[in-house]
Parts: structure tokens; C-alpha cells; sequence
């Protein structure tokens, strides 16, 4: 960092802009908030140790003033009131600025077949299903850090009991202190689920228009909701969770609900044509949703006996005996 920006920042002559790079800057380590202490420190040394009067240019001698203590002291405390001022306008200022930022909302949404990661200002982790979409502040300001997921996500919070950290949705919000859960809001499916892998979950449904329930998780357990109501339970299959590695679990589940899974991840459309009766047993496995579409249909060939047919005009898959 610039020591000249650093001294403009220390007079409270930066810019707006400057003065965000420099708290960016601060914020990134110890190492660079005690730099700036010692530059102040000397700049402040500097400034006391100054004469009082200095010599002209002029070939003349000034005479030599002379300061009683009393005014000394009273020149002091000026300084400091000033100092005091400023330091009082610099926080005014940096809580102004990191309050705009936190009233910049972001959004990122997980690509087609694709699941992403990403940082949040606080540090929480959250990874993002495919075409999943989170809404968050560019930084977090205020007694709570509050995110919107669409789609299905999973959170490592970072632990901050002053700051709950609270994950709204379609259906309910989902308030925590310090944990690891996935959550999945499908709104067009009407489909909510959250599970708790570490810590503590409170999960509240928004009421619209009736009285509101809310449950408590602990680790290894799941809630749904169904008609309108929470279920709570211990999670079913922890396959499910692993998404997050890139796999995606087929047990348990039928046909037409794996290919409206598939269809999810992939982003293409899956047409099954009458001629292909499709069964009602359920599957077993996962599939690598990295290999492709294809490669995923050709996995499920392997448990049940269909053909396969893609129309590039249309973007369509069709599936037929």
C-alpha cells in the first residue's frame, strides 16, 4: 500500500474511493492494521518534535518564542480535541460506506450441470447446486446477515453468535449461529427440505395468512414440509448430500424421477414417448454429473432397457422402446 494514500487516509484527505481501498486493505490482516499504527505514531512524533519557530530565508535570525507550559498544554489539548474530531467524522465515514456496500444486494446462480462455490464477507462457505441462485450483501452490516436461496444450497456458517446468520426462502427461514446444513427451496415443485450436518438449525414457515411453526435440529436430522406443515426426522440417505463432490444419487428413486432429475441438472428438456412404459421400481446408484448427459443416460441404460434419441433442433431429448 501506498504511504502516501496511508497518510491522506490519516489526515482524512482520501477520496471516497481511496478510502474504501484503504479499509479493504486493513481488513485483509494484522500485519497491515499495525503498519498503520506505526505510521501514525511517527507522523504523530514527527508533528511534536517540529520546531516551533523555524529559520527564514531571509538572512535575519526570528527571534525565539517562548511557550509557558500552561500554553503548552493548552495547545495539546487542542490537538487532541482535532484529532479526536476527526477520528470521530473518519468512523462516521467508513460506517457509511460499509453500510452502502451492505445495502448492495448480489446474486450468482450454479450453471446448467454445474455446481459452484463461493465466499461470503463473513467467511461462511456456500456451495451451489446446479442452477441453485443466492442473493447476499456484498458485506454484511447489522445485528443479522441475511442471504435468499432459490434452488438447493449448502452452508458452512461462520460462527458468530452476536451475528445470526439467517438463510430466507420461498417457504421458511432458516436461522443459525454457527453450522453446516443443506436446504433445498424448489418453489415450482413445491418442495422444501433442510439438513443439519453440524451445529443447530432453527427452521421457521412464514405463516401466510396462519399461525407460524417452527423446529429445532439437531445433527443428522431432516424436516420437510408437507402440506403447508413441518416433518422432522433423521436423515434418510446422507447420499443425498453429496452433490457437493459432484455426485448425484439415484437410491430410492423411479424412473421418471430420475429423469426429472436429470433434467434439472442438465438444463435439457427429456421427453418420454408412449411407446416406452416406464417402471415404477426404484434405483440404485450415482452418477458423475461432471460426465455429461449423455454419459448419465447410458449409466441408466445399464438398469433399465430404453433407447435414446437427441433432437439438436429442438434441444430435446426423446426416449422410446
Amino acid at each position: 500500500m501506498d504511504n502516501i494514500l496511508l497518510q491522506k487516509y490519516l489526515t482524512d484527505t482520501a477520496s471516497e474511493e481511496e478510502l474504501v481501498e484503504v479499509l479493504d486493505w486493513l481488513d485483509a490482516s494484522a500485519e497491515n492494521r499495525r503498519y498503520l499504527d506505526s505510521l501514525d505514531f511517527a507522523s504523530n512524533a514527527a508533528l511534536l518534535h517540529t520546531p516551533l519557530v523555524e529559520k527564514e530565508e531571509a538572512a535575519h535570525q526570528a527571534p525565539i518564542v517562548r511557550l509557558s507550559w500552561g500554553k503548552v498544554v493548552k495547545w495539546c489539548s487542542s490537538i487532541a480535541a482535532t484529532l479526536l474530531l476527526c477520528g470521530f467524522f473518519s468512523q462516521f465515514l467508513a460506517n457509511n460506506i460499509v453500510k452502502h456496500r451492505a445495502d448492495q444486494m448480489m446474486s450468482i446462480t450454479a450453471p446448467q450441470g454445474h455446481s459452484i462455490s463461493l465466499t461470503l464477507s463473513d467467511g461462511t462457505k456456500v456451495h451451489l447446486n446446479a442452477c441453485a441462485k443466492l442473493e447476499y450483501p456484498a458485506m454484511f452490516f447489522g445485528n443479522e446477515r441475511n442471504v435468499k436461496i432459490s434452488g438447493e444450497a449448502m452452508f458452512d456458517v461462520q460462527h458468530d453468535p452476536e451475528h445470526p446468520f439467517v438463510v430466507e426462502t420461498y417457504a421458511c427461514k432458516a436461522e443459525v449461529l454457527g453450522t453446516k446444513f443443506n436446504i433445498i427451496a424448489d418453489e415450482d415443485n413445491t418442495n422444501f427440505s433442510a439438513s443439519l450436518l453440524e451445529g443447530s438449525l432453527k427452521i421457521s414457515t412464514k405463516g401466510n395468512g396462519k399461525e407460524s411453526e417452527s423446529v429445532i435440529l439437531a445433527p443428522n436430522q431432516q424436516v420437510k414440509m408437507v402440506n403447508g406443515h413441518l416433518h422432522l426426522d433423521r436423515i434418510a440417505d446422507s447420499d443425498d448430500l453429496r452433490w457437493v463432490e459432484g455426485l448425484m444419487n439415484l437410491n430410492g428413486q423411479t424412473f421418471r424421477e430420475i429423469i426429472a432429475k436429470f433434467q434439472k441438472y442438465y438444463g435439457i428438456p427429456i421427453i418420454i414417448e408412449d411407446s416406452f412404459q416406464a417402471s415404477e421400481s426404484h434405483y440404485h446408484g450415482k452418477i458423475k454429473v461432471a460426465d455429461g448427459i449423455d454419459r448419465a443416460l447410458n449409466q441408466l441404460r445399464l438398469l433399465s432397457d430404453f433407447n435414446y434419441s437427441r433432437d439438436e433442433a429442438q434441444n430435446t431429448i426423446h426416449i422410446y422402446k
